[in-house]
């Protein structure tokens, strides 16, 4: 299986989609992608970070995570802020580019219910993105949400080992800004129950849950 994952900012690949990545990797012997499209400007709790050391630090983060995932990486910075900062189209040429590339079987795009501007933005694009002429080789396409944000049913579940786990932990561990204490649901033992309650409810120990928004024979 060929995996296309478009993420909003490098850490959203290990912190949503990182279980998804292993699995498609390691145990499935699959090829992942992942797009990163925008650049961040850090000023949590107060500190200001200079942009450019912020970035070469961001794109360093990214690429540990994906020696510790497996997947590829392209990284792009466009604008972070405001969704009218990046246009649609901006947007819609790069990741159209990337599907005629990559040939993906299988789509992961952010979810419009995201609590993030930027992760709503990006999921309207995509799913401009997922007309017909696009999806010549698409079977599925599945959208992500944060660990801050709202998943709606019906729910996509992939059933993780806890080897694979390790694995997404290991990646978020990667980007060591975006760490959080608890009860964060970034902290990583808030990360490992809810992959505990998605497992729950797909009848597995670990699983991540996702939405499907297309898919096909």
């Amino acid at each position: 299986m060929r995996t296309l994952v478009i993420a909003p900012h490098a850490d959203d690949e290990a912190v949503s989609c990182g279980g998804l990545i292993a699995r498609r990797v390691k145990r499935e012997q699959g090829v992942v992608r992942v797009l990163s499209l925008h650049g961040r400007n850090y000023t949590h709790e107060g500190k200001v970070y200079d942009q450019r050391a912020s970035d070469a630090r961001e794109l360093e983060d990214f690429r540990r995570s994906a020696a510790t995932l497996g997947f590829e990486g392209v990284s792009e910075t466009y604008v972070e802020g405001e969704p009218g900062q990046v246009g649609y189209y901006v947007l819609l040429h790069r990741i159209e580019k990337e599907l005629a590339r990559f040939q993906p079987d299988e789509l992961v795009i952010p979810s419009e219910h995201d609590l993030n501007q930027d992760h709503q933005h990006l999921s309207r694009v995509c799913k401009i993105v997922c007309r017909p002429t696009n999806l010549q080789y698409v079977q599925r396409v599945l959208e992500f949400v944060g660990l801050d944000g709202r998943v709606r049913c019906p729910m996509h579940f992939v059933t993780l080992t806890r080897s694979e786990l390790d694995v997404k932990i290991s990646a978020i561990n990667c980007y060591a800004r975006e760490l959080r204490e608890p009860p964060s649901p970034r902290a990583a033992e808030n990360v490992i129950a809810q992959a505990r309650v998605w497992g729950a409810a797909a009848g597995a120990s670990y699983a991540e849950a996702y939405v499907t928004y297309l898919a096909r024979e």
